[in-house]
This record gives structure tokens, C-alpha cells and sequence, in this order.
């Protein structure tokens, strides 16, 4: 009985929402045509995770991502190696476990030089990046308000 899947290219790979291409020392992040949204919704809260959140608060665990269109038609991060234990994904998130990935799976990590990065910290639902930017945007502005000189947090 011969198999109807289609092997997988070794240029690339297939998530639930989105493509990657592998083109020399780069991965490339496209949606997939029929879960279209939900992958430019990804590729858009990646994007916003690099830009926005990872420098207010200063999370060194990201894979860089070294150019995405603000539309979400494609993300693009240094290739990363993929030898990584659970335990080194638990030990890359440190203290922000709950703040970048749902849970640590070994498969949403891999190695850029030395450092282990997250690879995979998309969102592909509407309410799930609603919630989560405003969940930052508390946090960030609940840090402000008790550095601003003159203030005491009681």
C-alpha cells in the first residue's frame, strides 16, 4: 500500500498555521493559504513581540527576527539549529516561562550561535493576542508607575 503524504521538503517545514523556508542561514515564516488569519496573525504578534514587549522588558530568549512586514506575510529569523532538551527550553525561558510560550516544547526551540531562543512565540487567535497585549501593557505600565520618582507603592 503505497502512502498518500507528501514528504516533506528539505528546504522546509509545515506548522499548523504557517511555512517555514529554509534559504541558506535563514528561515523564513509564510502563513499557510488555508489558515491564511491565523498566520499572518502570528507572523504580526512576532513581530509585535520582537519590536515592542521584548525591549520594555527585556527578554534576551527571542530569536531575532531580522525583517517582517507589518501585514504578516512573512517573518524572517536566522536559521537556528534544533538540538535542544526540554530542560534547556525550561532553563531558556527562566522567569518569563509564562510570559513568551504556553508550555516549553523542545520542537519550539532551537540553538543561534551559543544561546538557546525561542523559536515559535506566534498567537493565532484574535482573543489570545487581545488579552496578552493588554496583559503587557498592565505590566508595563504597573512597573512605570512604581519606578516614577516621588511615588510611593504602598
Amino acid at each position: 500500500m503505497r502512502s498518500t503524504a507528501r514528504p516533506a521538503r528539505p528546504g522546509a517545514a509545515k506548522g499548523t498555521f504557517r511555512r517555514v523556508f529554509f534559504l541558506g542561514s535563514l528561515a523564513i515564516k509564510t502563513p499557510r493559504l488555508r489558515c491564511l488569519a491565523a498566520g499572518l496573525r502570528c507572523n504580526r504578534w512576532e513581530r509585535e513581540m520582537w519590536r515592542v514587549w521584548r525591549p520594555t522588558f527585556g527578554w534576551p530568549n527571542l530569536c531575532p527576527i531580522l525583517f517582517a512586514d507589518p501585514a504578516g506575510l512573512f517573518v524572517v529569523m536566522p536559521r537556528a539549529a534544533r538540538a535542544v532538551t526540554e530542560q534547556e527550553a525550561r532553563e531558556a525561558l527562566g522567569d518569563h516561562y509564562s510570559d513568551i510560550a504556553s508550555a516549553p516544547k523542545p520542537g519550539d526551540f532551537g540553538r543561534v550561535g551559543y544561546r538557546v531562543v525561542v523559536l515559535d512565540y506566534g498567537l493565532p487567535g484574535c482573543d489570545a493576542v487581545r488579552e496578552r497585549r493588554k496583559y503587557f501593557m498592565e505590566r508595563r505600565d504597573s512597573a512605570s508607575d512604581a519606578s516614577a520618582p516621588g511615588l510611593r507603592v504602598s
